[in-house]
């Protein structure tokens, strides 16, 4: 009998581990377990980023939104001034729009505020009662992380072809890491969505490269989707050309032919997704530009090393030195500038998205006269991108055992990539390519923000390229092994 039973353990474990689609059930069952403790254990996480999305959402939705220079809880104006891209506010009202229940219940509003020690304004409070169900867009997005947990499964395995990869990689990676379900998956922020495009972008793109034949859909389908990942987190803008690029390197390669319809397939979403959200902004507020954000972004390189002196501007200098000696959260913050902003546009007397592009101007030529500090700025920015990302709450005991693992693969496939790029496929060098460039365009622009947070989204498609690139060198050295 006990024999009888081991056999029929053995042939099930067998059929599991060599069934792509019972695997990717049971993983889909395994990473839900952490999401459905953490829906009824957690409550959603609000930020000033959060309130600036919801503060968008309402504009994009109709509402009357009055101006007020700084929103005390969004830390941007309230009227939004180009401040913020438009996916991740429509996503947000299209779960407020499907949600059965329309406003956040009061219990989980005070946990919110006991939990992060601060006081929700009663603007806020209004729409966040009666329209907005945050717990609504915590449940999506748990389900966002296990799709991601999904697609990354699927990626893995159709690079490696190796089963037992893709199961742990995708477990490791996304499905039960504690940054996901225990932590951004709660906060009102792009990055789970921004990483579900991303991947499903990937995949799409993967599923052109092995495809005999390409269909014109599939070209307006991923360059939409390169449009929508650039218009949810611009950090990804170069997004928007990634599927274009791919296309033309298949073209002088000459695996495909060239074709006027398809640059249009490719170039017009993104173009037009784009190019009408800038449009917007230059109507609206007169800055045609994404997003206001920049010339904030850029000065915090300077900010964050308490470099204020840098700036030619004196009213710049003596703003940001007023605000400090009133401001007890502001000192030694790289925030500064931002917390500022009502005072520049009092001083300077000009709108919130004049004073971005006056910032952006200031922020160049700081970037110019004093290339030092700048280079300094981006060289700490890429050692904390590139650090693995602390574990959130009660995991912490668990990071000293990540560490080495989580900085692996944010590290070892771009060295290994770039090291010996002939030996990967195109499309892993396309990949790479993206990859390095994203990374640097963020550093550059907006390293001294917060750039653990930018290497969050980043980090899958880190990973991914480690495991293919690890995978295909050790299966190279055990065929020349072998053939000795």
């Amino acid at each position: 009998m006990k024999v009888m039973m081991k056999q029929i353990g053995n042939s099930l474990i067998r059929q599991v581990t060599n069934s792509p689609k019972t695997l990717l059930a049971l993983i889909i069952l395994l990473v839900s377990f952490p999401r459905i403790y953490a829906t009824f254990r957690r409550v959603p996480n609000l930020t000033p980023d959060s309130f600036s999305y919801l503060n968008l959402a309402r504009i994009l939705r109709g509402e009357q939104v009055p101006h007020l220079p700084m929103d005390p809880n969004a830390w941007a104006p309230r009227d939004d001034q180009g401040y913020r891209t438009p996916v991740y506010p429509i996503f947000l009202n299209t779960i407020f729009f499907l949600s059965p229940k329309k406003g956040t219940e009061e219990t989980i509003l005070q946990r919110i505020q006991r939990h992060k020690g601060f006081k929700i304004d009663t603007w806020h409070l209004k729409f966040l009662r009666e329209k907005e169900n945050l717990k609504s867009v915590q449940i999506v997005q748990h389900g966002l992380g296990i799709l991601s947990t999904a697609l990354l499964f699927q990626l893995l395995l159709s690079l490696t072809g190796n089963l037992l990869i893709a199961f742990t990689g995708a477990l490791l990676v996304i499905g039960w890491n504690p940054n996901w379900f225990w932590g951004v998956e709660l906060s009102i922020w792009t990055e789970t969505l921004t990483v579900t495009l991303l991947l499903t972008l990937l995949w799409e793109l993967y599923r052109l490269e092995q495809s005999q034949k390409i269909c014109p859909r599939s070209l307006w389908w991923v360059s939409l989707l390169g449009g929508l990942l650039a218009l949810t987190r611009p950090q990804f803008i170069l997004a928007a050309i990634l599927p274009f690029t791919w296309w033309v390197y298949k073209v002088i390669r000459k695996t495909i032919v060239f074709s006027w319809h398809n640059v249009v397939a490719l170039l017009l979403p993104p173009l037009v997704l784009i190019g009408g959200w800038i449009i917007r902004n230059g109507i609206r507020y007169g800055f045609w530009g994404i997003s206001t954000v920049t010339g904030f972004n850029l000065c915090i390189h300077f900010t964050a090393m308490n470099k204020i002196d840098v700036f030619e501007d004196i009213i710049l200098k003596q703003a940001l030195s007023k605000h400090l000696s009133k401001c007890p959260i502001c000192v030694n913050s790289r925030f500064v500038i931002i917390h500022a902003a009502p005072d520049l546009i009092t001083e300077w007397k000009l709108p919130f998205p004049a004073v971005s592009k006056k910032l952006e101007k200031e922020a160049f030529k700081a970037i110019i006269n004093h290339l030092d500090i700048f280079v300094k700025s981006i060289i700490k920015a890429t050692i904390t991108f590139f650090k693995p990302l602390l574990f959130p709450g009660g995991f912490a005991p668990f990071f000293t055992v990540w560490f080495p693992f989580g900085l692996l693969l944010k590290i070892g496939g771009l060295m290994l990539i770039l090291f010996m790029l002939k030996r990967f496929s195109y499309f892993i060098q396309i990949l790479t390519v993206f990859s390095i460039a994203t990374i640097s365009l963020t550093l550059i622009v907006a390293g001294g923000a917060e750039p653990d947070r930018y290497s969050f989204s980043m980090e899958p498609l880190l990973a991914l390229l480690t495991f293919v690139t690890i995978y295909s060198l050790c299966v190279n050295l055990w065929i020349v092994k072998k053939n000795k």
